[in-house]
């Protein structure tokens, strides 16, 4: 099990991209286990929503912003897209647009993970065809369950 993290800051030092090795406590270790792209700025919530998605079974590729999730994008299809909507350099809107432009991307589920509970940013993301919208704090045991339903 691997875990691709692209432009993740580590906790001192400029932004990098790197791989993080198999985790033991991490219940995929099948390459065919199904990818989950996390989009999250926040260093400590992007960092547990990807040991919550890997103790889930899950594989995990991990940005820090938007045009990270499309670096990661261009290497591997991800079977999901977690996305939150407020991050640095390509918030999550343009990336919903892009991820809507390509056909090989417009099928993705994706969840929306944010902190927002603006009317208009829920009605914006339902129009940009998001599976569904969730909002922080979320337990582990719910976003699983929502990562299960949506990859059934």
């Amino acid at each position: 099990m691997s875990v691709e993290k692209s432009n993740v800051r580590p906790t001192s030092g400029p932004s990098r991209e790197r791989t993080v090795s198999d985790s033991p406590k991490s219940k995929a270790q099948n390459p065919q286990s199904p990818l989950i792209l996390i989009a999250e700025d926040d260093p400590k919530t992007l960092r547990l929503v990807g040991e919550v998605i890997q103790r889930g079974g899950y594989r995990a590729a991990l940005a820090s912003h938007g045009l990270g999730a499309v670096k990661l994008l261009k290497r591997a299809r991800p079977d999901l897209i977690i996305l939150d909507l407020r991050m640095p350099r390509m918030d999550g809107f343009p990336l919903l647009e892009l991820l809507k432009k390509y056909e090989t991307s417009s099928s993705i589920p994706v969840v929306v993970l944010t902190g927002s509970t603006d009317l208009k940013d829920i009605d914006r993301a339902l129009r940009l065809g998001i599976s569904d919208y969730l909002t922080k704090p979320i337990s582990p045991r719910k976003l699983l369950t929502k990562v299960k339903e949506l990859l059934r």
